[in-house]
């Protein structure tokens, strides 16, 4: 049996509250404050970001933590309490955080303070307002090409998101996003479960609903990235890759060689592109996305995160404690601290050396040099 990933276990979890609470216990977190703790610092932390001299982490109950280069901690002001997956900043003050229930929110000062721009509640009523749209447009084109297969095939799969959208709003704000990535102050895109795709262009004042990359199976979208020359990729469930060069207009499945769900795509300084998965899937590009080539690694645990450090090298994290290094993106070497077998879901240099590792026991600050030393 395949064993469940902490997000994928969080999904599980808020899926079973979903239709065991029904709509009004969603609601209330989503208008509850993410309590603050002291002991904040050893939650579940799903995704995080360097801002200048300070590392921003999301997770669970929606906690924010801001933690400083001399290690002190500061937990964040955030209007709701459900799990944050995914956190975007585009420079050191103004960036975006999503998570389940359809969350999206918004901070200006450096992710001191959160603002709810949207939520489950709104994505329904945007889901089916696009998903009515398109079969009643598909219904038309049918009408005007009796026996068009192909318009007989997309209207099919248009009233069968309609049906599920319709049948999802019924559990309340229950979909989860799970990455967020903006181009600049304006432009952003978040994808989700269930092959959720939201797209922006006024800074989230309003997001737009879109049938987003050809998925009649409404596979999760996982993960989201844009590139410097306007290349869109998203990343999913069952190997799904995606390419567009218009602005997620128009879309491109690509061969990903593997049906292993994939979590994250990440950048290198070189360009190269890397997309991490499950049971220690590992894919690298050449050619901004365009085809990708699986890459050997040490190990069949599943990666989640990572991070290039200063020196050039490269650190992923990933379940049961494992850590993969690399001088090249291309041959990695498995480490693994003695002892700790908890999932690292990322990983962060928070000064040349220094390194900050977070997951589903908290956070774990260590240099470089101890991490060697310390590895089995």
């Amino acid at each position: 049996m395949k064993t469940l990933t902490c997000l994928a276990l969080a999904f599980a979890l808020a899926a079973s509250l979903a239709h065991a609470q029904g709509p009004a216990a969603l609601a209330d977190r989503l208008e509850r404050l993410s309590p603050l703790s002291p002991l904040a610092a050893t939650s579940l932390f799903t995704d995080l970001q360097v801002l200048g001299e300070q590392v921003l982490l999301v997770g669970q109950g929606g906690r924010v933590l801001l933690r400083a280069v001399d290690g002190s901690l500061r937990q964040a002001q955030v209007p709701v309490e459900v799990l944050l997956t995914a956190v975007h900043f585009i420079d050191a003050q103004q960036g975006w955080a999503v998570g389940h229930d359809g969350v999206i929110l918004h901070s200006v000062d450096g992710g001191r303070s959160w603002n709810k721009q949207l939520d489950g509640r709104a994505i329904n009523v945007l889901a089916q307002a696009w998903a009515e749209a398109e079969v009643a447009r598909l219904n038309a084109a049918n009408s005007a090409a009796a026996g068009d297969e192909a318009l007989d095939t997309a209207l099919a799969n248009a009233q069968f998101a309609l049906e599920d959208i319709q049948a999802g709003s019924q559990y309340g704000p229950s979909r989860p996003l799970l990455d967020v990535w903006f181009r600049n102050a304006q432009e952003g895109w978040s994808v989700g479960a269930y092959g959720m795709f939201l797209h922006t262009v006024d800074g989230g004042q309003h997001w737009q609903f879109h049938a987003g990359p050809d998925n009649p199976e409404r596979l999760h979208l996982n993960s989201v990235l844009g590139l410097a020359d306007g290349v869109l990729l998203v990343a999913g469930e069952g190997g799904q890759l995606y390419r567009s060069s218009a602005d997620g207009q128009g879309w491109q499945a690509l061969a990903s060689g593997t049906a292993d769900s994939l979590y994250k795509l990440m950048q290198l300084n070189s360009g190269q592109l890397l997309a991490l998965g499950f049971g220690g899937t590992l894919l690298s590009s050449e050619d901004q996305g365009a085809s990708w080539q699986r890459l050997a690694v040490p190990t069949r645990a599943s990666l989640y995160g990572g991070a290039q450090l200063t020196d050039g090298s490269l650190l992923l994290s990933g379940q049961g404690g494992v850590l993969l290094h690399s001088d090249d993106g291309r041959r990695f070497e498995l480490w693994q601290l003695r002892g700790k077998k908890n999932a690292w879901l990322g990983v962060a240099e928070t000064a040349p050396g220094q390194l900050l590792l977070s997951g589903n026991s908290g956070l774990l600050a260590l240099s470089l040099a101890e991490l060697k030393e310390k590895k089995q």
